[in-house]
């Protein structure tokens, strides 16, 4: 009788079971597919947030924008990251612009429609995200080293120009307080051009006191007043290198120490009636069969008018324009680039270097511990360093580390080939010294075939990725564009 009863109940019971599983049901379908929505709201918000992140990247570097501007340029944005097929209608996007503390802030809405919510009455979920960009007060101090060499010509310096232009467009345009915004330029081929305005410069060894001043004189002589001996001749501004490692180096100069001060550039008269030299402007002076002493006789220049290029042979490029806050200034200064001379890599980032610098020679920069401000060199190049190795005394032809016979770049032999891998080891050392002072170093190859050349350039950055190889006039302006953008952004904070 007992277990029967116990049958009997369980008979009893289960029409009750079906019931309360029938009504557990719909709470349970609610809470699983409800996890499956709000999964769908969630990835709804995360594209909402990339999209008005980059939507405030964009307003944030473009202060010059018109309220109706910056709300237009906004929804765009976050409509092409935010395409019609992602889960979620997007909402209107809000823009608010506060100059007063330079702050740009984003918010927008996306409303997800349920697939199980709706069960209980919830047909939609609406997710919200604001992001804020603070448009930085950090100065910018850049200086573009520009290969001017004769390979440059044509259109190639024309591209070159206008890549250039389009950057410093960008920079200025793009630059809510021009006072924080400063460009310089550093053209250079076998040397590079000071100015002709410092002529007798203090530290421009008016005495002639730096080692090499009289390398090339018999009896030994002061450039300056060798110069000013000869008719219609003029220093037109260009230096040679100082001694290794000085050439690369951001010593400052100073008359105490005269290896730290910098020679006026002086190519001297070569031999005439000798085959194997490029400059012989004028009558050596002797009947001497030593080439030497033809070379060096220091009495020679003495009221003589010489023809061609004379001392000033081999300095082809257009002066340096140190940092400048005038977009006419640093926009005619890239317009009146020439294509001439041969390449001198390492000599070119030296003086970017000297002109991001506080010291003398050039002062215009800000402190390199400055917090506040940013140093950048964008370096191009069109080929391979250059010194044209000659079978005479000299062992090449004159160039910013004068003769090969001096000893100048730390060898002496007339293979081309090693004077170039001589200056590829400077031109490392130049980078590398740059990126210790925290400059922050971009490098540019164009239409260059050597892969040594691009590797070398690429190794030259501060990351591999500031590296651009540019084929083709459009791949140049391709990467200014991009060096242009990647400035800009520097210059936010998230």
């Amino acid at each position: 009788m007992r277990f029967s009863g116990v049958r009997a109940f369980i008979r009893d019971t289960r029409g009750n079971v079906a019931m309360l599983f029938s009504l557990m049901l719909v709470p349970i379908v609610v809470m699983g597919g409800g996890a499956v929505d709000f999964n769908q709201a969630m990835n709804a918000r995360a594209r909402l947030a990339e999209s008005l992140d980059a939507a405030a990247l964009a307003v944030g570097s473009s202060p010059r924008l018109l309220p109706q501007d910056a709300v237009s340029l906004a929804q765009a944005i976050v409509a092409a990251n935010y395409p019609a097929y992602e889960i979620g209608n997007l909402g209107p996007v809000n823009v608010e612009i506060d100059d007063t503390n330079n702050i740009v802030i984003l918010s927008g809405t996306s409303r997800v429609q349920t697939a199980f919510l709706g069960l209980i009455g919830i047909d939609h979920l609406t997710v919200n995200w604001e992001t804020e960009v603070r448009r930085a007060r950090t100065a910018l101090e850049l200086v573009m080293v520009l290969d001017n060499t004769g390979s440059m010509s044509g259109s190639k310096i024309s591209a070159l120009r206008e890549a250039a232009l389009m950057l410093t467009d960008i920079l200025h345009d793009n630059a809510d307080d021009p006072t924080m915004l400063e460009i310089g330029l550093v053209p250079f081929s076998s040397t590079v051009n000071v100015g002709s305005q410092f002529e007798r410069a203090w530290w421009l060894d008016p005495d002639g006191t730096a080692p090499n001043h009289s390398n090339n004189f018999n009896p030994d002589a002061n450039r300056w007043d060798v110069i000013d001996s000869m008719q219609y001749e003029s220093w037109d501004g260009c230096v040679e290198a100082r001694d290794i490692p000085l050439d690369v180096e951001d010593v400052p100069p100073s008359p105490s120490n005269p290896d730290t001060l910098f020679l006026p550039y002086f190519a001297p008269d070569e031999p005439s009636y000798y085959s194997g030299y490029r400059n012989s402007y004028m009558s050596d002076g002797t009947s001497s069969s030593n080439q030497l002493y033809r070379l060096m006789n220091s009495y020679k220049y003495a009221g003589v008018n010489p023809s061609g290029a004379a001392s000033n042979w081999g300095c082809t490029a257009r002066p340096i324009t140190p940092l400048t806050q005038s977009r006419p200034v640093i926009d005619n200064a890239i317009g009146s680039m020439i294509a001439s001379g041969t390449t001198n890599i390492p000599i070119g980032i030296s003086w970017g270097v000297r002109v991001l610098s506080p010291q003398e020679p050039f002062t215009e920069g800000n402190a390199y511990d400055d917090d506040e401000n940013i140093k950048a060199m964008v370096i191009l190049t069109d080929g391979e360093n250059v010194i044209n190795g000659r079978g005479n005394i000299n062992y090449s032809d004159y160039s910013g580390y004068g003769y090969i016979r001096e000893g100048r770049l730390g060898l002496i032999t007339s293979s081309s080939w090693a004077l170039r891998n001589a200056l590829n080891e400077r031109t490392e050392a130049a980078c590398a010294y740059a990126r210790e002072q925290g400059i922050r170093v971009y490098t540019i190859t164009f239409q260059v075939s050597s892969s040594s050349t691009q590797d070398m350039m690429r190794n030259c950055a501060s990351h591999p990725s500031l590296y651009f190889n540019s084929p083709s006039n459009e791949a140049l302006r391709n990467a200014f564009e991009l060096i242009a953008g990647d400035l800009v952004n520097l210059r936010l904070s998230r």
